[in-house]
């Protein structure tokens, strides 16, 4: 891998499923460009752009998000290898990654269904979908590319049954190891309703 130079695109997409086929998307862009040092390179990014898609009923919460710019994000440190420097290495493969998602699905689902409660349950089922797909991966910029899937039964409060499925997969340039596209995907599948959550990074 090499640090480019001159600026580039950053993108993500962050979906939620509300199940019913609904959903909350939101797109954001940042303008970066890597800065290098001797311990690597940093990133200095912008937001440039934001979008969200979301049903009627959630109108006042989509223009509260248009309106947030995310912070805390850049600068980002890399080091030589282009990994982020601070994050956690236990998602460092996509195999890794696909198996920390399940496992903390698997213990949310342990948990919630000895309160025995359907609405409960899938609601904190959701959120952990949420929180899971949206961490920053520390080899984001520079990932290994491949793809990964996992699929698991659930067992509901009341004796019902569901799947979940976790994807991990990334694609990265040829030319410099720089990131093309990664995704994390959960599927959660109950009776005939599906929520997906779903992030995507790109680099244009």
């Amino acid at each position: 891998m090499t640090f480019p130079t001159g600026r580039f695109r950053l993108r993500r997409t962050l979906e939620r499923g509300l199940g019913d086929g609904k959903a909350v998307i939101v797109t954001r862009e940042w303008d970066c460009r890597f800065v290098r040092l001797s311990t690597g390179a940093r990133i200095d990014g912008q937001q440039v752009a934001v979008s969200v898609e979301a049903p009627p009923s959630l109108a006042a919460l989509a223009d509260i998000e248009r309106k947030r710019e995310v912070e805390g994000l850049f600068p980002m440190q890399l080091d030589r290898s282009g990994a982020i420097v601070g994050w956690s290495d236990k998602d460092a493969s996509i195999a890794q990654a696909v198996a920390q998602a399940s496992r903390e699905i698997d213990r949310k689902a342990t948990e919630q269904a000895a309160q025995a409660d359907v609405k409960r349950y899938l609601a904190e089922l959701g959120k952990t979908a949420a929180s899971l797909v949206s961490q920053v991966p520390r080899d984001l910029f520079f990932p290994a590319p491949g793809k990964r899937s996992e699929s698991r039964k659930l067992a509901l409060p009341g004796g019902g049954s569901g799947t979940y499925e976790v994807t991990i997969s990334a694609s990265a340039r040829t030319s410099d190891g720089l990131l093309a596209q990664s995704e994390r995907r959960i599927v959660t599948r109950i009776a005939d309703s599906t929520r997906v959550s779903r992030e995507t990074w790109s680099v244009a």
